[in-house]
Order: C-alpha cells, then structure tokens, then sequence
C-alpha cells in the first residue's frame, strides 16, 4: 500500500508537467500565428492533442519503470490513436467522408494491440 501511495502523487506530477509543457507549445504556436503569415484553421483542435501527449508520456512512464513494454504502455499508446486522429482532420482539413477508413484502421491496431499483450496458455 505504501509503494501505491507513492508512485500516485508522481503520476499526478508527471502529468501536469506534460500539461504544461503541452500548453506552452500551443501557447508558442499561438504567438508564432501573431506575428507570422503562418496560420492554423482550427486551432482549437490542438487542445485535443493534450491528452494525447499526456497518455504518451504515461506509457514511455510505464515502459521505463517496468524495463519493458507494458500492457499498459501499450493500451496508453494505442488508445490514444483515436483523438489523434480526430485532431488531425481538424488541423489538416481532412474530408471526413474520404478518411474514414481511418477510424476503421485505428480500431485493428487496437485489436492486434491488446492481442499482441496476451500470452497463449
């Protein structure tokens, strides 16, 4: 129990570190949007990435302490996918009638994901 009280609080940490570092580079592009001819439609998608990041910096997290990658890290990582790929079409414009099959895809690695993780008996 004292190990779990531990390894919380820096979870908790550890995310709001990323959080933060997140926020200063949408902050960063913000600025840069200001002051430059470069312009993001839809800027706003950028805040879908912060969980993204955040659950990518979980799983590298899980992956170093273990020695080894997790099931865990790899759940974090693939279920991650999904926003991302939202966050993309936003960003990039992308016709959601023609990159559909995208969420088709994501939905396979997620399977090959958690099959991958599972020892046969």
């Amino acid at each position: 129990m004292n190990n779990e009280e531990n390894t919380i609080p820096n979870k908790r940490k550890d995310d709001g570190f990323t959080s933060g570092l997140i926020l200063i580079a949408v902050g960063v592009i913000f600025l840069v949007m200001q002051y430059s001819g470069f312009y993001i439609h839809n800027w706003w998608a950028l805040f879908i990435l912060i969980p993204v990041f955040t659950a990518w910096n979980r799983a590298i997290r899980a992956s170093i302490e273990a020695g080894e990658i997790t099931d865990e890290s790899v759940q974090a990582m693939t279920g991650s996918l999904f926003p991302l790929f939202v966050a993309s079409i936003f960003l990039f414009n992308w016709d959601w009638g023609r990159v559909w099959p995208g969420f088709i895809i994501i939905a396979g690695i997620n399977g090959l994901a958690r099959g991958w993780g599972q020892k046969s008996d």
